[in-house]
């Protein structure tokens, strides 16, 4: 086991024993003498900017969306599933994303702004809602979008745009990695679009980037050149397949 899921492991130990304490089972977390394994250095994959823009012109309108909504928050995949309509303000342009990355484990809401484009792409989505669901992204019965489904999209978008397998994360790797390369953002700029509570995990999350610097060389160019699909999309759905239908 690696050092960094012995701290994984030793962090939800934590979290259970403190949950006890508070329910008055126990009087003191028996773990908290447990020092922290030592962490080996790794390296973020951070896909070229050709390759995600292959999987945006492979995707269709479904997976467009989804991949858009990540591309424009950070978003982690299981966020996007949890994602409901009365997470998204339209009048104050914020959407929440629901996370459990914090210290207590509990599910706690970030907010963020949301920019026109992605505003365009959720106007467009709740303006043809299923009105019987809550969720933004649903299965076809309505409820919330399933992990395993999920964990399909990216394997089989990266094998029809004929490029290197990567997951969602690695686009929020990218995001992060124009961020920091484009030079006009400050550290507390990019914590805040992380989501990152402290600002020594955006600085280690930023230094684990393979060649940050040479994928965000011009970050207008780059986002310019992902071509929308509003016109296509009918065409895209009927070529590639619809995503949905799967239930947890």
């Amino acid at each position: 086991m690696s050092g960094k899921a012995a701290n994984r492991d030793l962090r939800e130990i934590n979290t259970l024993f403190n949950w006890l304490i508070k329910k008055k089972y126990i009087t003191e977390n028996p773990a908290t003498s447990i020092e922290r394994y030592k962490e080996e250095s790794f390296s973020k994959y951070v896909p070229p900017q050709e390759d995600v823009n292959k999987i945006m012109l492979a995707a269709n309108g479904e997976e467009y969306d989804i991949l858009q909504s990540i591309y424009h928050t950070g978003a982690r995949a299981i966020e996007i599933r949890r994602l409901k309509w009365e997470d998204i303000n339209f009048k104050n342009r914020t959407i929440k994303l629901w996370t459990r990355k914090r210290k207590t484990g509990a599910l706690e809401a970030d907010e963020l702004f949301i920019n026109n484009i992605l505003y365009e792409i959720l106007d467009t989505l709740y303006k043809n809602r299923d009105k019987h669901s809550p969720y933004v992204f649903p299965n076809k019965s309505g409820g919330r979008f399933s992990k395993y489904t999920m964990d399909n999209i990216m394997p089989k978008l990266c094998e029809r745009a004929g490029v290197e397998s990567f997951g969602f994360n690695a686009i929020r790797h990218y995001v992060a990695s124009l961020m920091v390369a484009g030079n006009e953002l400050s550290l507390a700029d990019v914590q805040k679009q992380m989501r990152h509570k402290r600002a020594t995990t955006t600085d280690t999350y930023i230094k684990s980037f393979q060649n940050a610097e040479t994928n965000a060389a011009n970050f207008i160019e780059r986002t310019q050149n992902i071509i929308p699909l509003k016109q296509n999309r009918k065409a895209q759905n009927k070529k590639n397949g619809s995503i949905y239908g799967s239930t947890e």
